[in-house]
């Protein structure tokens, strides 16, 4: 790219440019990243760069050009529901904040009518209710990922009752308050499980005892939908053709136009 270009592009004179190249005068982080842009640099190499300049790599900004790169709550609620499998929208807490047809069918609820308080929609309830934990054939390899998603937060561990926000304690009573069995077995893995370290996209198997489908296999696929927001992507993939069968059979035939829905 010629000098001109480049200058022309970043906002900066052609002889600012000609410095930089020839070393007699260092960009400031802001004229770095005008030219960086300039030349639509992938975003690992910008990095790089902007590091090996002595300055802070980008965070959570992808870039003037896409400002709309984060989804909203409304849109994970339109995507989830497009979808041919079972998928919900949490918050880094764990709150269910959004779920399609396909996942309510599979776990047996209507969350217009219940779970309808943010206490009972955190996905850790799953942990000490039999509704629930009795259809998790790996409960403790499940209930081991939201623990270690929980202790390695990225804003620090989740406290205990004692020092946790008004929210959490409400959540952790109303699990304390499930099946003694259960609460036993979260309460010795939680001194034994370590922190997962975070990542924009991770993986977890869930074996589910359908009580009429029978025993249904998923890899459920977590990503990153709003990171400011903390909303993130549970998608239920099944893992084999018995389990996708299962699924096309509990949601039943579609409905034809003007017949009601169950």
């Amino acid at each position: 790219m010629p000098r001109r270009v480049l200058a022309e592009a970043a906002g900066v004179s052609v002889q600012t440019v000609k410095s930089y190249e020839l070393g007699l005068r260092r960009p400031s982080r802001a004229l770095l990243v005008a030219i960086l842009d300039a030349l639509e640099v992938d975003r690992r190499l910008r990095n790089e760069i902007l590091i090996g300049a002595g300055f802070a790599p980008d965070g959570d900004h992808l870039g003037p050009r896409n400002a709309d790169y984060m989804f909203t709550l409304a849109e994970t609620e339109a995507l989830i529901n497009a979808l041919p499998w079972p998928a919900h929208v949490n918050s880094e807490l764990m709150e269910v904040l959004a779920a399609n047809s396909i996942v309510q069918r599979l776990w047996g609820i209507d969350l217009q009518h219940e779970f309808t308080s943010p206490i009972e929609r955190n996905l850790m309830n799953f942990a000490t209710d039999p509704r629930f934990a009795d259809r998790v054939k790996n409960w403790e390899s499940a209930t081991a990922v939201a623990i270690g998603a929980l202790k390695g937060h990225h804003r620090g561990p989740v406290p205990m009752p004692e020092s946790a926000t008004a929210y959490l304690s409400a959540v952790l009573e109303r699990i304390y308050d499930g099946d003694p069995g259960y609460v036993r077995r979260l309460l010795d893995l939680w001194d034994r499980v370590p922190p997962r370290i975070p990542k924009v996209r991770w993986f977890y198997p869930v074996i589910w005892d359908h009580p009429v489908m029978g025993e249904m296999h998923f890899q459920v696929s977590v990503a990153v939908a709003d990171e400011p927001g903390g909303l993130q992507f549970h998608d239920w993939i099944p893992v084999d053709a018995k389990t996708w069968i299962s699924l096309n059979e509990l949601m039943g035939p579609p409905s034809l136009p003007g017949q009601a829905t169950g």
